[in-house]
């Protein structure tokens, strides 16, 4: 009965938060029996330009990493298989695309979950502006969490007028916003910012070539959970 009595007294409550950016085993502690994770895919690169044409350049941005969430029981002390979705490639300098993200994961017993990696945003070689190149798609929607969401898209570029040519913006993500769009002569892509976004396309207003900026690294966010009483 005193055992009983002690049970009903306990409560659940939040002992740690780790933050996941490498490895691929995480342990729970010895008091650990619930955890709450959050996650997010590779983000997309954005596009490259080709600027050696008299045209104006706008390259795209590279979409963010999908989002999921879920609650899993776990045993104390145990480890834990997970995979981040890798960093989706710059677009080379030239009318090169960006890489697509990789697809995180984490696995408790038979449940994988996943979140997916965001596409690259589309290269340009130039047109007469006005004109648009198409921004990477985000991380579809993934599988087996409890919230299972789609990343936000890369901007579009913009080639506005001959002299205002303008680099998509990566899509941004619950770890971190996208990479600044880029604008000018001649400027290459900005790398996103935290984890999970997408890099910015470059811009050239016709007489170089420049490379986009890279996604960055999924990753995830554990909280465990014992009982206190």
């Amino acid at each position: 009965m005193k055992g009983q009595s002690v049970l009903r007294q306990a409560k659940l409550v939040l002992l740690s938060e780790i933050y996941l950016v490498s490895g691929t085993t995480h342990t729970v502690s010895s008091n650990t029996f619930r955890i709450f994770i959050e996650y997010v895919g590779g983000g997309g690169g954005g596009g490259g330009v080709d600027g050696n044409n008299g045209s104006p350049t706008c390259a795209a941005g590279g979409g963010a990493g999908g989002y999921g969430c879920k609650v899993f029981d776990v045993v104390p002390s145990t480890g834990y298989t997970y995979a981040l979705g890798a960093a989706g490639a710059a677009g080379a300098a030239g009318n090169n695309p960006g890489g697509a993200g990789g697809d995180t994961t984490f696995t408790v017993g038979a449940t994988t979950v996943t979140a997916k990696g965001g596409s690259g945003g589309s290269g340009d070689v130039g047109a007469a502006a006005p004109h648009v190149t198409a921004g990477g798609l985000g991380g579809v929607v993934g599988t087996n969490g409890d919230v299972n969401a789609p990343g936000a898209a890369g901007e579009v570029g913009m080639g506005l007028a001959a002299l205002i040519p303008l680099g998509g913006a990566g899509g941004s993500g619950p770890f971190g916003a996208g990479g600044n769009p880029s604008t000018g002569t001649g400027t290459v892509g900005s790398a996103g910012i935290g984890n999970g976004s997408g890099g910015s396309g470059a811009t050239s207003n016709g007489n170089n070539n420049r490379a986009g900026g890279a996604g960055t690294v999924g990753a995830i966010l554990v909280q465990e959970y014992g009982y206190i009483t």
